[in-house]
């Protein structure tokens, strides 16, 4: 019985961790989508290189503060060095300070620069932080002015032909 309880264990913490990880998967599905469609794949490479920093334990000598320090400077390339919109960049620009702000919270409040017993506002929503400025970035290519013109046209589309067509009654 003992084995059977700690198998079960074991796989709702499997479980617990793929649920944790789920929010990466979905953003990294999205940044390939957005790189196949804007072919430019510099913010989905700085995406992988974050997550990398934070999952791949040949990073595990670094403190936390200095992962974060890194992501920074990887997001700083990607603002300096890419052909972006001003939307864009100003989103970069968000992940930047963001990045600064989380290193600043490991360093400051945390224990040898890597979170410990003192959980800050900014510790426990993290990954929230996170997935709103990875959210942010990618609505930043979204064409709001191309998707009301399109919808305007549709919309056009179906009044003329029930205005010229007695076939079309719209109700």
């Amino acid at each position: 019985m003992d084995i059977f309880e700690w198998f079960l264990q074991e796989s709702e913490s499997v479980l617990a961790v793929i649920r944790r990880k789920s929010s990466n998967t979905e953003l990294l599905i999205a940044y390939v989508l957005l790189s196949l469609l804007i072919k430019k794949p510099q913010l989905l490479g700085a995406f992988f290189m974050g997550c990398l920093l934070f999952e791949w334990s040949l990073f595990d000598p670094l403190k936390e503060y200095q992962l974060y320090l890194i992501t920074f400077l990887i997001y700083s390339y990607v603002i300096t060095n890419c052909v972006f919109s001003a939307k864009t960049k100003f989103t970069c620009a968000l992940m930047c300070f963001l990045c600064l702000l989380l290193a600043c919270d490991a360093a400051f409040y945390g224990v040898n620069g890597i979170y410990g017993e003192s959980k800050t506002i900014v510790y426990k929503n993290i990954e929230r932080l996170s997935v709103c400025c990875h959210s942010l970035v990618i609505a930043s290519f979204v064409d709001i002015k191309r998707i009301e013109n399109g919808l305007r046209n549709g919309a056009s589309i179906i009044r003329s032909m029930s205005a010229n067509s007695a076939y079309i009654v719209v109700m």
